[in-house]
């Protein structure tokens, strides 16, 4: 099937393959060269240079193992409980250690290859820093592809412990464990926050360093691939040599226990998820009960100036969000992230009297935030229209018209998403302590690239649809997922460029005081990513509105 897809998109789609290709090969020099420079730049530092490199590597790959254990397991999760394949293939006459293997196998394809092609330069870069030969990456990268097998395994541990043993009472006590300790860690991080402003080289990275121990505990496959590249890079082939056999062994262990765990609770798990109760509800206790929308919700349907088809299709579209863990889990858990850095932005030890320092973070602030949002439209809006799937006819042939339905998933997609972005930059605004100006500024910017990204989102998903896959990981794996992620990127950057203009004047480390801004360059600035606004996600939704207004979809079902 691989094979297959390959000749295919090889034959069928040349222009995307070599847009693909092209972006890939761009993009792994310039993280070269960026890591390369940056490195260097680090183990240069007197005294404490190579300690905050070997610091660096542990964090890096760390962070590594807990991403894919997340990717791996929503997609395994996907694969394994979701799909409705899952409702023949457990009748088949397999063994549930085969079905399972087979599952994690995938999702480990699905959800590791992009690590592996991106992490690929910081290897390189890794490699010219310790100056090593060829042989670094042939002691490192099968390191890499064991730690990959590891976290797809543990994934799937935790996935099916969760569906056999998770209870509704669950969450009260996990949630209110984790309040305790994050109100437990703001003193501690407060007293860290004084410990590095009080002028002591020393203390400061020792504070700095003990707060990163976890990450080099001894028993962490991470760890373990740290090692590897130390005695690699070092020239030491017996220690990198005895930590990849440790990697190899725990990854082949891993596959043992996997089998072991899926023959005893799989299961018991698959039937805990086809005998859920569908609920206890008023439709449910009384079938003749009819539900009719709500005072709030008529008077919504009226501010919106919407009909009540429209409505009832905003009420499907929320309502699908709110049924599907894996969205708004992971949409929380970004976003959360996010909010924790924006409200501890004046805490990086940075001189934010400095006009040169606040222009920096500011404009670094609103970068971060553009990525993070991109990384969302791409996951979770591009594939908005491919999982209507063959139900598309059904929408087809209701009062909403599917240019209709385009709209209205924009309107709505790209009106939370704003709102959520907006109040990101607000508050990093007010933490920077910018004026409201440069406040307002932001925050028009983050509105038109939150219309932006998730209109062409959007748009590609709809001119490139995929009725036949109901996994939204396939659907963003394939060609029209990865060049909407590289025009969101391209978009990005250049918004970035137009936006940093006013400011080039602040960018000058021996600016004397703050420095006023010229609302005629800033107003310029703002024309000139309205105009990339429409380019990029305007043009694309023209051309997605025109052809779904021809009901082309329908003989694809």
């Amino acid at each position: 099937m691989l094979m297959h897809k390959l000749r295919f998109g090889l034959q069928e789609n040349r222009l995307l393959s070599f847009t693909v290709a092209a972006f890939l090969v761009l993009y792994g020099i310039a993280a070269y060269l960026l890591v390369a420079r940056g490195l260097e730049f680090i183990v240069k530092v007197p005294l404490i240079g190579p300690v905050l490199t070997e610091r660096l590597v542990f964090l890096l790959f760390f962070f590594f193992f807990v991403m894919l254990i997340i990717s791996n397991a929503t997609i395994t999760g996907m694969g394994l409980f979701r799909r409705k394949e899952m409702e023949w293939q457990i009748a088949l006459p397999l063994p549930p250690r085969s079905l399972v293997l087979w599952k994690t196998l995938e999702g480990m394809l699905l959800a590791s290859w992009g690590l592996l092609l991106l992490s690929a330069p910081i290897l390189l870069a890794l490699g010219r820093v310790y100056e090593a030969d060829a042989g670094f990456m042939l002691a490192v990268v099968p390191a890499l592809l064991a730690l990959v097998m590891i976290a797809a395994n543990v994934s799937t541990w935790l996935l099916i412990a969760l569906v056999r043993g998770a209870r509704r009472w669950m969450w009260k006590p996990v949630a209110v464990v984790a309040a305790l300790l994050l109100i437990k860690a703001l003193p501690t991080w407060h007293a860290s926050y004084e410990t590095l402003n009080s002028g002591d080289l020393s203390a400061s990275l020792n504070q700095l360093l003990r707060h990163t121990e976890i990450c080099m505990h001894p028993l962490l496959p991470s760890s373990w691939v740290a090692e590897t590249i130390q005695a690699a890079g070092r020239g030491m082939r017996e220690r990198a040599l005895f930590f990849n056999l440790v990697l190899l062994a725990n990854a082949l262990l891993s596959i043992v226990i996997t089998t072991r765990i899926a023959g005893v609770h799989f299961t018991p798990a698959w039937n805990r998820i086809m005998s859920a109760a569908p609920g206890t509800g008023k439709a449910v206790q009384n079938p003749t009960f009819r539900a009719q929308p709500g005072r709030a919700a008529t008077w919504l349907r009226r501010m919106l100036a919407l009909d009540r088809a429209s409505f009832a299709l905003l009420v499907k579209e929320v309502r699908t969000f709110v049924r599907e863990p894996v969205q708004w889990g992971q949409t929380a858990l970004i976003f959360g992230l996010l909010l924790m850095y924006s409200m501890n932005l004046r805490k990086l030890g940075y001189d934010l009297q400095s006009p040169f320092w606040t222009t920096v973070v500011s404009h670094l602030n609103l970068l971060v935030c553009c990525l993070a949002l991109s990384t969302l439209t791409t996951r979770f809006i591009y594939p908005q229209f491919s999982l209507e799937g063959r139900r598309m006819w059904i929408l087809g042939l209701s009062p909403v018209p599917l240019h209709r339905v385009l709209a209205l998933k924009l309107r709505l997609s790209a009106s939370v998403l704003a709102l959520l972005m907006l109040a990101l930059v607000v508050v990093s605004g007010i933490s920077l302590g910018l004026p409201g100006k440069r406040i307002l500024f932001f925050s028009a910017a983050i509105l038109m690239l939150s219309y932006g990204l998730t209109s062409l989102a959007l748009s590609l998903g709809a001119l490139v649809p995929n009725f036949r896959e109901s996994n939204p990981a396939r659907i963003v794996s394939g060609f029209g997922g990865t060049v909407c992620l590289i025009a969101s990127f391209v978009y990005i950057v250049c918004g970035m460029t137009v936006l940093v203009l006013p400011s080039l004047q602040h960018l000058k480390q021996d600016t004397p005081a703050p420095l006023g801004y010229d609302w005629r360059i800033e107003l310029a600035s703002l024309g000139g990513l309205a105009v990339l606004t429409v380019v990029f996600g305007g043009i694309p939704y023209f051309f997605a509105k025109r052809r779904t207004k021809t009901l082309e979809y329908l003989i694809h079902l």
